[in-house]
């Protein structure tokens, strides 16, 4: 698993209840709690006791502080995107890679705010299943909560979050435990070997992300998985070497998605 140093706090003046639950929160992930500073800041917690993270009970639901600043569970792009596609009837690259059907099952390998997997669970419908899989320990216990509770003001996308199953797993060791065709697609979206350096929304996941590349092993583990493994990248020549034949992306489009088939 990944070695992310993080911590469990709250916000100062927080109830009792809130302070409550974040010792139970740092007891259930075997973390230290360490009491917010009464004068002192988020970084300076994070400088003194040494961390990458701190996992944060706030009223609003569990919040991430890294040094590159503060993330809470929210749809994001993956709710503009989900309008588009639900309500405008517009099409939408990664569903166009995807390729699914009503009752299919994906899985996310690299899930992070459940962006893609929200658009993946719409098309695969109340009687597919959809999977994500996040090897960040306090990434994982934030979105997993966040799916599960979000609310919103659209009913129907968020019953599509709702039934997002998200996992603690990285994602070669579940591959593993898989028998063959488990799935119909295996999806990874790995970190950029060329970040975007623009996309200041995901700055703060960065250093709570698996920055390891995307190992062509493990492409070729998820095709025992499933017949389909779709790839997000920046250019076609990356997807090429994963052995990706067909593109999915215009010539406008910051990314490619490649479709690898067994």
């Amino acid at each position: 698993m990944m070695d992310i140093l993080f911590a469990v706090t709250c916000n100062k003046n927080e109830t009792r209840f809130l302070e409550k639950q974040a010792k139970d929160w740092a007891r259930q992930l075997q973390v230290a709690y360490q009491p917010r500073y009464e004068n002192g800041s988020l970084d300076a917690m994070l400088q003194d006791f040494r961390l990458d993270a701190l996992l944060i009970a706030s009223k609003k639901g569990p919040q991430i502080y890294t040094r590159e600043g503060m993330l809470f569970y929210h749809p994001g792009l993956g709710k503009v995107r989900w309008q588009r596609v639900v309500q405008r009837h517009e099409t939408d690259n990664f569903l166009t890679a995807l390729d699914v059907k009503n009752g299919q099952r994906v899985l996310d390998c690299t899930v992070g705010l459940a962006a893609d997997a929200l658009l993946a669970s719409y098309a695969v419908g109340k009687t597919g299943q959809v999977t994500g899989l996040e090897a960040s320990l306090p990434l994982w216990f934030m979105t997993s909560r966040g799916v599960k509770v979000y609310r919103g003001s659209i009913p129907a996308l968020a019953e599509d979050l709702h039934r997002i199953e998200i996992l603690h797993a990285e994602a070669d060791a579940y591959l593993h435990t898989l028998p063959r065709d488990s799935y119909d697609v295996v999806y990874f979206d790995p970190m950029f070997r060329r970040p975007v350096k623009k996309s200041s929304e995901m700055t703060p996941l960065r250093p709570l992300a698996y920055s390891e590349p995307l190992a062509p092993e493990s492409v070729e583990l998820a095709l025992t998985v499933a017949p389909r493994v779709v790839i997000k990248e920046r250019s076609v020549e990356i997807l090429e070497e994963y052995g990706c034949t067909e593109f999915v992306g215009s010539k406008y489009s910051a990314v490619r998605f490649g479709i690898r088939k067994r």
